[in-house]
């Protein structure tokens, strides 16, 4: 059975899976909340903040454009980096209309 992924976060899951990266459920949803909030055509780009809490402790934020708000956090740039790829390629995706068909495993 082929399914169009037009869910936000299937898509997204894909996306990242191929990037090795997964998201806990609690993080998905926070990222797919946020998202709806940051329209725009800007790419997202990954920045680094330093974490109120320990000394040194970095944050990596994925945010669009010269927008302050941001989906995703991470204490890994490399978590991060794979996310604002993911959401980058996923817009490329809906821009070209060429969104990939996700293959689900048919259950007897």
């Amino acid at each position: 059975m082929i399914t169009e992924p037009n869910d936000f976060q299937s898509r997204l899951r894909v996306l990242l899976g191929l990037q090795g990266a997964v998201l806990t459920d609690e993080e998905m949803s926070h990222t797919a909340d946020c998202y709806a909030k940051c329209p725009g055509k800007e790419h997202w780009d990954v920045r680094e903040y330093a974490r109120r809490t320990g000394l040194g402790a970095r944050e990596y934020r994925v945010v669009r454009g010269s927008s302050t708000e941001d989906v995703y956090r991470s204490a890994e740039r490399v978590r991060a980096n794979a996310v604002g790829s993911a959401l980058n390629e996923l817009e490329s995706q809906d821009r070209s209309g060429d969104a990939p068909k996700l293959v689900l495993p048919v259950e007897p």
